[in-house]
């Protein structure tokens, strides 16, 4: 009688240590997986970082390029207009020069 219990108890015994070592294996090779998960996440996004910095590299040079060029244009286009208001101010003056004299000598601007 004890015999047959006795196989029983071995038999549990051993089916429980071979459940108790599978599942150690398998939440082992989880861990694993969850490492190797989280080792490729930090490369793909390590990599995505550097791409990012590189694309805001280019952007940067070029706005400063944009801005240079804007800057020598706009520099032109400024000096042509302060001419050009220097020159109507001049002109302005020439006018209303000869108007007075014309009103001076109670000439043809009166009439």
């Amino acid at each position: 009688m004890f015999g047959r219990h006795k196989e029983s108890l071995r038999e549990l015994i051993r089916t429980q240590h071979e459940e108790s070592k599978r599942y150690r294996e398998e939440r082992e090779k989880y861990w694993e997986g969850r490492e190797k998960y989280w080792e490729e996440r930090d490369k793909e996004l390590h990599e995505l970082r550097k791409a990012a910095e590189a694309q805001a590299e280019q952007t940067r040079e070029f706005n400063r390029e944009i801005l240079l060029r804007n800057e020598k244009v706009y520099t032109r286009v400024i000096a042509e207009m302060e001419e050009g208001r220097k020159q109507i101010q001049a002109n302005t003056r020439a006018v209303l020069s000869v108007l007075d004299r014309l009103e001076g000598s109670g000439g043809a601007a009166a009439a």
